[in-house]
């Protein structure tokens, strides 16, 4: 009797050992609680000390053509005929567009297009489709100018900072009113990992464990306070450095994908556990000049668009001529929503992409996350 009840007790054992370390890894809600990070008025934005854009380009976009003709944005480089030019500066930075031409963009009123576009006196966002080289994947560019980095917001699923706590991007959006959105770096799935949103600091442990797939990296992306991006290694950079550097947001999902104009990923590296090799949906966002932003979403693992690789996803933000670009989480969570800043959106109806399908499946399918990168308005 003992020889058969002892093996039994044994894999009973076995598998509720299993089966609450899953749920206490994906599922169970740890260490919640309610965070307002929505008014932190004490937080000091600056003015960057080397802001001023170059005004030409040597790199051409030839990584895509765009399918949408109403964007003001221009891909490819030229010159610009700002009186700014004869300033000798040593930038980083790109810009085509004179002060003036800038400063058209933005409308007195607000004008929204359905998933193409959004202006009013202080934000500015032109979304344009697009098709990678090889033609077999979708991808979608937000084109953002904002006239205060305040508008470049984050928000957490139900308002509550924790471990698998979640809601869909939409949702999240809408609820705070947001007007753009991506999801963020999933920072309620690891342990670890610096967490800094709208300036309140909210996590300050390493994420000594984080899942690379093929990457040994383990970079974070400040955005300081001026408007300008910084990455950083987490193994090496303690959270009073980072704090030092005065953070409105701070992710902890990576690997970067351009520093300092330049393509920082190879072909071969790939982050977590890729569902489809190195071709998945993808979420980047980028800095072109403080306060000149683009977010970058992809579809993928459908019979549409394979998906796209680190790779191509960096040289798409460097031919977008960002300075510093950054990867955020991907696969099924990744999702790009525009709304006109009321939260009025009828269910699905302003989505850009179309997340979370798989190969046969038409439906469209909103992961649940922990975060969403948005750009708004304040909040009463």
């Amino acid at each position: 009797m003992k020889k058969i009840v002892i093996p039994i007790l044994f894999t009973v054992v076995g598998v509720c050992f299993t089966t609450y370390s899953f749920l206490d890894t994906f599922i169970i809600v740890k260490n919640a609680k309610a965070v307002d990070i929505d008014h932190n008025s004490g937080f000091s934005f600056g003015t960057p000390s080397s802001s001023k854009p170059s005004t030409s380009s040597s790199s051409n976009n030839t990584s895509s053509s765009s399918n949408n003709s109403s964007s003001s944005y221009n891909f490819s480089s030229s010159s610009s005929n700002s009186s700014q030019s004869s300033v000798p500066v040593a930038n980083r930075y790109y810009e085509n567009l004179t002060t003036e031409q800038i400063a058209a963009l933005f409308t007195p009123e607000k004008v929204f297009r359905e998933r193409e576009h959004y202006s009013d006196p202080d934000i500015y966002i032109d979304i344009t489709t697009h098709r990678d080289d090889a033609d077999t994947t979708t991808y979608y560019v937000a084109d953002i100018r904002i006239n205060s980095l305040g508008y470049f917001k984050t928000a957490l699923a139900k308002d509550t900072y924790g471990m698998h706590i979640k809601e869909r991007t939409s949702d999240i959006c809408k609820r705070k009113k947001g007007i753009l959105a991506i999801n963020g770096d999933t920072y309620g799935e690891q342990e670890g990992g610096y967490v800094v949103r709208n300036g309140v600091s909210l996590r300050d442990t390493k994420n000594l464990n984080r899942m690379r797939g093929t990457t040994s990296k383990a970079e974070d992306l400040i955005i300081r306070g001026d408007g300008t991006f910084a990455v950083i290694d987490e193994r090496d950079t303690s959270f009073e450095e980072v704090t030092a550097q005065n953070p409105w947001q701070v992710f902890s999902f990576g690997p970067a994908l351009v520093k300092e104009n330049e393509v920082s990923v190879n072909e071969n590296e790939e982050v977590g556990v890729a569902l489809s090799g190195n071709r998945n949906q993808r979420c980047a966002i980028g800095i072109i000049s403080p306060n000149h932003y683009c977010f970058v979403v992809s579809d993928g693992r459908n019979s549409e668009s394979s998906g796209i690789s680190l790779f191509t996803l960096g040289t798409i933000m460097k031919n977008l001529h960002c300075e510093t670009a950054y990867n955020l989480d991907g696969g099924g969570s990744a999702t790009m929503y525009l709304d006109d800043g009321t939260g009025n959106a009828n269910h699905l109806g302003h989505l850009v992409n179309t997340p979370g399908q798989l190969e046969g499946d038409k439906t469209i399918k909103q992961r649940e996350v922990s975060d969403i990168v948005y750009i708004g308005k304040n909040q009463a």
